[in-house]
């Protein structure tokens, strides 16, 4: 717990081993986290590894002895393992030394696997102390669960570019652009309801897009799905665009991320051909937390204009997200 690429090689170590296919058995407590959401994560993974014919999946998902010296531990995983169907003919696969004393309780044949890590050092107990530092070790089925997704936020010049790239850069992430921009130089640089609805379906595969290509702990978005809500919803456009698609909104909801870190517009605004203000900015500080208070979106405020502050703060906020995301796994299952 969580599923790691350790657990998915003892499967492809066994299904290379066994002519007749494994029955993988995966106990969870009742009390744990992501109980079902490992289980779903370890098929989608066993599916894609082209194991799908051969491995069966046996989820166990009551509360059970957890220590090995409690009297009758070893009586009940062998009535659990019989009525499970095992028979002498089968053997047990395992990378713990408890396969042996399994297999001599159920009178199989052990066939130990990586038993001392030397092919793969992911362990259940660092990665839950620390997923960060570990996550490559973690299913990258599981991984979205675990991943801190972040995005800068605010009105335009205001330096959420820069900050989200820096941001990026320092966490290690998987940094996201803003749709748009790309969309209008490439295309037609006007606002139209069929440009912003292709802005909108541009930074929503984006988003999504980014759950597949990253191997990062964190996503680092320049703006979001909420940006595409806040512009649609600028008075002075609605006579143009209309009002903002009921659509839109539930995409930006579906995807919203874990912080929002809001950059004040407190350095000096910078004329941009896609910015449509003038000499000024269209929103204001006040509009864009408003928009945050309104869909219950997790924000700080970065109320200083000083670049290194603003990332030393930008970091301290992106830890304190991921831990409130990670705390989940601090879990000791032998101190139940």
């Amino acid at each position: 717990m969580p599923p790691t690429t350790g657990h998915l090689q003892l499967l492809q170590f066994a299904n290379s081993l066994a002519a007749d296919g494994v029955v993988a058995i995966i106990n969870t407590q009742p009390h744990e986290p992501f109980p079902t959401e490992r289980v779903a994560a370890l098929k989608q993974a066993i599916e894609r590894t082209g194991m799908g014919k051969r491995v069966t999946l046996i989820h166990y998902d009551k509360a059970i002895e957890q220590n090995p010296s409690a009297p009758g531990f070893w009586d009940m995983w062998r009535t659990m393992l019989v009525d499970f169907g095992i028979t002498g003919q089968d053997i047990i696969v395992a990378s713990e030394r408890y396969g042996k004393k399994l297999a001599e309780i159920t009178g199989t044949e052990f066939f130990p696997y990586d038993i001392d890590r030397t092919i793969n050092s992911a362990k259940g107990t660092p990665i839950r102390n620390n997923p960060s530092a570990h996550f490559a070790n973690i299913i990258p089925e599981f991984q979205p669960y675990l991943r801190t997704r972040i995005t800068v936020f605010g009105a335009e010049s205001t330096g959420k570019t820069t900050l989200s790239r820096e941001l990026a850069q320092a966490l290690n992430a998987t940094w996201l652009f803003e749709y748009a921009r790309p969309y209008l130089e490439e295309t037609v640089n006007e606002i139209t309801p069929r440009s912003m609805t292709a802005i909108w379906q541009g930074q929503r595969a984006l988003q999504e897009h980014a759950n597949i290509i990253s191997a990062s702990s964190f996503i680092v978005q320049d703006t979001d799905l909420f940006s595409t809500v806040g512009y649609w919803s600028f008075p002075h456009w609605q006579s143009v665009i209309g009002t903002c698609p009921q659509g839109l909104i539930d995409d930006a909801i579906r995807l919203k991320s874990d912080l929002y870190i809001i950059t004040k517009s407190n350095i000096p605004f910078e004329a941009d051909p896609l910015r449509y203000g003038g000499d000024k900015r269209e929103g204001s500080d006040e509009y864009w937390l408003t928009l945050c208070k309104q869909y219950d979106l997790p924000y700080v405020i970065l109320d200083t204009a000083n670049q290194t502050e603003r990332l030393t703060q930008a970091l301290a906020a992106a830890h304190e997200s991921a831990y409130v995301k990670y705390k989940e796994l601090f879990f000791d299952r032998h101190n139940l």
